[in-house]
């Protein structure tokens, strides 16, 4: 796995409490969602599927924690900037090999999202924790490598020294958070690359009927 070594041990436990029945944790999250029976959970931790990706997130139906830092390109960036808008949030981190995996189904919805006004996409890079920043690029000099590879542009928050990951109470890269207008988490998922189907297109699906719920309440 990509994640501390601490994780790595506590996802083998989660693993062998959570059993071959255990569903899996990629699909989208809403608030008042009820877990899976049979999801492993440790003491302080988030239950969590048998590959350890959480059935939930800290800030589900709450408020986005306020954070700020420097994107990409060199401007200033803040939660402010959020207010009056749909966002998604991508937590992800080049040392993460399943963030890798993720990364064209992100360049995808990017593009997907940018043809909608009404929805932003922020991407916010991270190390795997305040520890081990020396690894968050993984293999490249830095983001800014990797997109040049990869010919990837989007909005990207860089988080140099793991703050913002830890503000935000992220338990597993890639996280991807749901943010309405009034800057409350209306939804939560994890690994597009992993989830069965055309997992794009049921992400902005689901975007599309969380939003149409929140305009009638």
């Amino acid at each position: 796995m990509k994640h501390t070594f601490l994780a790595i041990a506590a996802l083998a436990l989660l693993g062998a409490c959570g059993g071959p029945d255990t569903p899996d944790a990629t699909g989208f999250i809403t608030p008042g969602a009820a877990v899976p029976e049979g999801a492993s959970q440790e003491a302080g931790d988030v239950p969590r599927d048998d590959y350890g990706r959480p059935f939930t997130y800290a800030f589900l139906g709450k408020r986005l924690p306020a954070f700020s830092g420097t994107m990409l390109d060199g401007s200033a960036f803040s939660t402010a900037d959020l207010e009056g808008q749909w966002t998604v949030i991508d937590v992800w981190g080049l040392w993460c090999g399943d963030c890798v995996a993720d990364a064209p189904y992100v360049a995808e919805f990017a593009t997907q999202a940018a043809q909608d006004p009404e929805l932003a996409f922020l991407s916010i890079h991270t190390p795997p924790n305040a520890k081990r920043v020396s690894e968050a690029f993984g293999k490249y000099d830095s983001a800014q490598d990797y997109f040049n590879e990869k010919g990837y542009s989007y909005p990207t928050l860089m988080d140099t020294d793991a703050s913002i990951r830890d503000a935000l109470e992220i338990a597993w890269t890639p996280s991807y958070l749901l943010v309405a207008p009034d800057l409350t988490v209306q939804g939560f998922r994890s690994e597009l690359s992993a989830a069965d189907g055309d997992a794009v297109a049921a992400f902005l699906d689901d975007i599309a009927r969380v939003r149409a719920a929140y305009k009638a309440s």
